[in-house]
């Protein structure tokens, strides 16, 4: 969390810095924008009791962006972003289950499609700091490698849970995003950014939280 505090308050002590030395490009109000965005996400621990644990390494991935200028400094607009990581997970067994404690590797899926309010800091200039709040839905896949008869365990995602073959959920999801922005000239421009979201998966779990970091690529028309 400190770290993510440091980078974000380098970023808008920067974009302050050079915004108010750089005023050349053109207004951004009644524009549209689209962003390509890749993106990097930090790994992630979870503890659900019961004994059961996992952890998420850190991943790749990749997610595109529309949205409207209502003028220099609000916009709003919508994500739709995909990833995919690897994790390790403690599998306890529940009362009836004769299977041992056992530590299980695979991959878990998100793609995630949200609303978002942005709001540039500096209306007119090369350089501006922002913030974004964003909702959505965020569709999991854990991927659970377990088959066999129907007996219970202790999953580190979902809590109590009887076996199948695989477990998806859709989970509301919110984000907030602190980052720098730079219109290289009428029609392209680059976010640098940190962005934290909680995904509402209830159960044992609660709401966990990932953070990413990235760098758009962005068009305006």
């Amino acid at each position: 969390m400190r770290y993510l505090l440091h980078v974000a308050t380098c970023i808008l002590l920067s974009a302050y810095a050079l915004g108010a030395a750089a005023q050349n490009s053109p207004p951004r109000g009644g524009k549209w924008e689209f962003t390509l965005q890749p993106s990097y996400t930090h790994s992630q621990s979870f503890d659900s009791g019961n004994g059961t644990s996992g952890t998420v390494s850190s991943s790749l991935g990749f997610g595109f962006g529309v949205a409207y200028n209502l003028n220099n400094n609000l916009a709003l607009g919508g994500d739709f972003v995909w990833g995919s990581g690897s994790y390790t997970a403690n599998i306890t067994p529940a009362a009836g289950n004769p299977n041992p404690v056992q530590t299980l590797n695979g991959t878990l899926e998100t793609s995630t499609i949200r609303f978002n309010v942005i709001w540039n800091m500096i209306g007119n200039g090369d350089f501006t700091p922002f913030a974004i709040a964003g909702i959505g839905s965020t569709y999991v896949d854990t991927n659970i490698p377990y088959g066999g008869p129907p007996v219970c365990w202790y999953d580190p995602w979902w809590g109590y849970y009887c076996s199948q073959p695989t477990r998806t959920a859709y989970a509301v999801s919110y984000s907030g995003a602190l980052g720098v922005r730079w219109d290289f000239d009428r029609s392209i421009f680059m976010r640098a950014l940190v962005n934290r979201m909680w995904i509402d998966v209830g159960g044992a779990l609660g709401t966990p939280y990932v953070d990413q970091y990235r760098v758009d690529l962005g068009f305006k028309f």
